[in-house]
């Protein structure tokens, strides 16, 4: 009898032989049909016998195996004989009616990772040299339902392997790099999210790490992180210099460590060769299209790239004039490579944000939108437009349009955070509250720790009056953000955030003590959100004092303003007529002047 059977399409029978190796490799028993099931003229008694006999049923899918009638009737048969039932991705597929049946409630994993396929089945109680085990529903595999093939599960923990690419340090005799530094950052860190076995660590997280002054060990038990890549770049000219290496905090072991020197025409080389040593280093294996991912390129032209990085620089400024200059920047960029699908989709954002925060000029957003639809005709699996091109339908207030764009994009990249919290954002934006929670929801599960998902989902259900559970994500969500502000004490944004957590908890009191806390804020926007707070609480003497000084402060945002002067129920409305709320009214007109 052995421990795993495993059931593959012939077509992809280099992938099932790859992972009966490693298998055995861990010690375990694999029965493999060495012909591909495919190809047999009958369906054999030796693979029912096989299946019957074995501890452990792994089916791996894929296009050709959800196509293969001998897969469909292997893990029919495995679902009537009660096996437990391990599903393994080689790349994401929608599962056809009779495969959805026999699987229903089963976690499916990404094959990409060894280690965390061997650590499933040890939870199904399949260890090398060990008797299967009786599964305890807690540790998130398949139980057979009484009386069918369908099957009843608790989600799989998170097993992939954590990953953070740290700022990497300008060393160029210059000084003036640091630009390109943290553009190859950003470009390794969007290149490896895309390797599903990885739980990476954001752009944010690696731009707030600069922040952070304590001790690399500390950060990494805090964030639960196992795996860091450092490094520094130098850049004299057309000449640049890459280090890179990759450390175990663990063990403190570096898994390697390299260096790379070239001129800006090798700069994708370089950048490739890097991402594939983490990958190796890290012992993670790719599907087909994660490699074709990890290698793609957005351009060939390493002086519109350049362009591309330093205008990257500008908008994340975040300014006015930042939004200028990272258009023009685009712009050159484009001029340069007129198929530069990226870089067409980096302008449309800009001209958006100058537009939302800046600039009302509709010319801009009919800019965008053109911008964006170029972006597709060139590259059609550039999903993330569709995100920019729902906001600037928001803008315009062609609502069915920007609904449209949101699912289009969930549609296309079903498994990216970004699309749901994309629909999400746009139920939010217009007053569809309850709808927004769902996709918001499905946001998180893709990606639990992004901080700002979790935020708009308490507040969707607060706004829908999902008190219930309401409490429950903002329970959820106050020790990540505990755990985020422990590191970063002084990010003054999540704090304002967690004190609003704090009271959608149903914590009160403590939320008041938290806002009194907080008046000392010195940016315009973290102050109103302050004010908003003190309204909630009912405090509307602090409420009107917090107000004014987040318009001292710079907040110039009027539609919000004007709306916290009338809100009779969580505004000021109802000190209207004393001096102190004629102060504030007449600074909200002198705005409008």
């Amino acid at each position: 009898m052995s421990d795993i059977f495993i059931s593959y399409s012939s077509k992809d029978k280099e992938k099932a032989e790859q992972l009966s190796e490693h298998l055995a490799s861990a010690g375990l028993s694999v029965w493999i049909d060495q012909s591909g099931i495919d190809v047999a003229t009958s369906w054999s008694g030796e693979i029912v016998d096989a299946i019957e006999g074995c501890k452990a049923f792994v089916v791996l899918l894929s296009p050709n195996s959800i196509l293969s009638n001998n897969v469909i009737k292997e893990v029919s048969l495995a679902a009537d004989q009660k096996k437990k039932i391990l599903p393994l991705d080689l790349e994401p597929v929608e599962l056809p009616r009779d495969l959805k049946y026999h699987l229903a409630g089963i976690q499916r994993a990404p094959m990409t990772n060894i280690d965390a396929v061997i650590r499933a089945l040890t939870k199904l109680g399949i260890s090398p040299g060990g008797e299967g085990a009786t599964l305890h529903a807690d540790l998130g595999v398949a139980n057979p339902r009484v009386g069918g093939g369908a099957l009843a599960t608790t989600p799989i923990i998170d097993d992939r392997k954590s990953l953070m690419i740290l700022p990497f340090e300008d060393l160029s005799p210059t000084a003036d790099n640091q630009w390109f530094a943290d553009g190859i950052v950003s470009e390794m860190i969007s290149a490896l999210s895309n390797v599903k076995a990885l739980r990476i660590a954001d752009n944010q997280a690696t731009k707030e790490f600069r922040n952070y002054h304590g001790q690399l060990t500390t950060y990494a038990q805090t964030m639960n992180i196992r795996y860091f890549v450092t490094g520094d770049v130098r850049k004299f000219g057309d000449q640049i210099k890459i280090s890179s290496r990759l450390l175990d905090i663990e063990t403190g072991d570096h898994l390697w460590q390299d260096s790379m020197k070239g001129t800006m025409q090798d700069i994708f080389d370089i950048q490739e060769k890097v991402a594939e040593k983490v990958v190796e280093g890290l012992k993670v294996h790719l599907g087909s299209d994660e490699k074709k991912k990890l290698a793609q390129r957005g351009t060939e032209n390493a002086e519109a790239y350049e362009l591309h990085l330093k205008a990257n620089e500008y908008f994340e400024r975040q300014t006015k004039e930042g939004f200028r200059l990272a258009v023009q920047l685009y712009t050159e960029a484009i001029h340069l490579d007129t198929g530069y699908a990226r870089a067409y989709q980096a302008k449309a954002n800009a001209l958006s944000s100058l537009y939302r925060s800046y600039d009302r000029d509709s010319a801009l957003l009919d800019e965008a939108e053109t911008l964006c639809k170029e972006a597709l005709r060139l590259n059609t699996d550039l999903f993330a437009v569709y995100g920019p091109l729902s906001l600037i339908y928001i803008h315009r207030g062609m609502l069915a349009e920007a609904e449209e764009a949101a699912k289009e994009y969930i549609r296309k990249d079903p498994q990216n955070y970004l699309s749901h919290s994309t629909l999400g954002f746009f139920y939010g934006n217009t007053g569809q509250d309850a709808k927004a929670i769902a996709p918001f929801e499905e946001s998180i599960r893709l990606e639990p720790d992004n901080l700002t998902g979790l935020f708009n989902l308490v507040v969707a259900c607060s706004e829908a009056q999902e008190r219930e559970k309401c409490s429950h994500w903002a329970s959820m969500a106050l020790p990540q953000f505990e755990r985020h502000l422990k590191l970063h004490p002084d990010d003054e944004n999540k704090l304002v955030w967690h004190a609003i957590l704090i009271l959608m908890s149903g914590r009160t009191e403590a939320a008041h003590t938290a806002a009194i806390g907080l008046k000392s804020l010195k940016d315009g926007s973290s102050l109103y959100n302050i004010a908003c707070l003190f309204g909630k609480l009912g405090d509307k003497a602090e409420a009107l004092v917090t107000f004014r000084k987040s318009i001292e402060a710079g907040f110039k945002n009027t539609r919000h303003l004007k709306e916290f002067l009338t809100d009779e129920k969580e505004g000021i409305a109802a000190l209207a007529g004393t001096p102190e709320y004629e102060i504030a009214r007449q600074m909200v007109e002198s705005l409008e002047q």
